[in-house]
């Protein structure tokens, strides 16, 4: 199946062709702004957004399903997405270093000319992160673009101690939720 993903994110990109689709590529450019306040209710209005830019613009498919998706972690009442600095990206590492978060991630998929939308969330545990752990991963860069300064499947596994939850979820897809929507729609 071919579907237009609505984002440039190369770990979504990943495990969609992983999942056997045929993906194109079409990143969206909106105001990520939303009333909500609710970590659930925020990312799905975020890939709302999105979705609703890509089906506004000159590459818009009708024919095609197409996905957006947005994620945030959330963490002691608050949210939090990517770091703007590396002095950001080391103070989200410390600050989760040894606790438990909650990954959210919102999907907005168009098919069959409607939309359906959701969101999921997989709480993740983090080890103490040592000071050269955190030196050597700020230093590769990695946690640029990435919600909570990490991607997991990346250099950051190691500070990942447990999982209770989808990890297609922490790459910023919740893979289970959308497969479940195409299977029902493909019978």
């Amino acid at each position: 199946m071919t579907i237009v993903l609505a984002s440039k994110s190369p770990a979504r990109l990943k495990l969609l062709r992983e999942k056997g689709f045929n993906v194109i590529i079409c990143p969206t450019d909106c105001e990520e702004t939303t009333s909500k306040r609710l970590p659930g209710p925020v990312v799905q209005d975020l890939a709302s957004l999105k979705m609703s830019a890509y089906r506004s613009g000159s590459s818009f498919r009708p024919d095609l399903p197409a996905l957006a998706c947005d994620t945030l972690l959330f963490f002691d009442g608050k949210l939090i997405g990517k770091a703007h600095s590396e002095e950001d990206a080391r103070a989200q590492l410390k600050m989760l270093s040894g606790k438990t978060h909650q990954v959210y991630s919102g999907y907005s998929l168009f098919i069959d000319g409607k939309l359906y939308e959701g969101y999921d969330h997989t709480d993740v545990t983090f080890c103490n992160i040592t000071n050269k752990m955190l030196d050597d991963y700020i230093a590769s860069m990695e946690w640029k673009g990435a919600a909570g300064s990490y991607r997991i499947g990346g250099l950051a596994d190691k500070f990942i101690s447990n999982v209770k939850g989808s990890v297609s979820t922490v790459v910023g897809l919740p893979l289970e939720k959308i497969s479940d929507i195409i299977k029902a729609l493909r019978v």
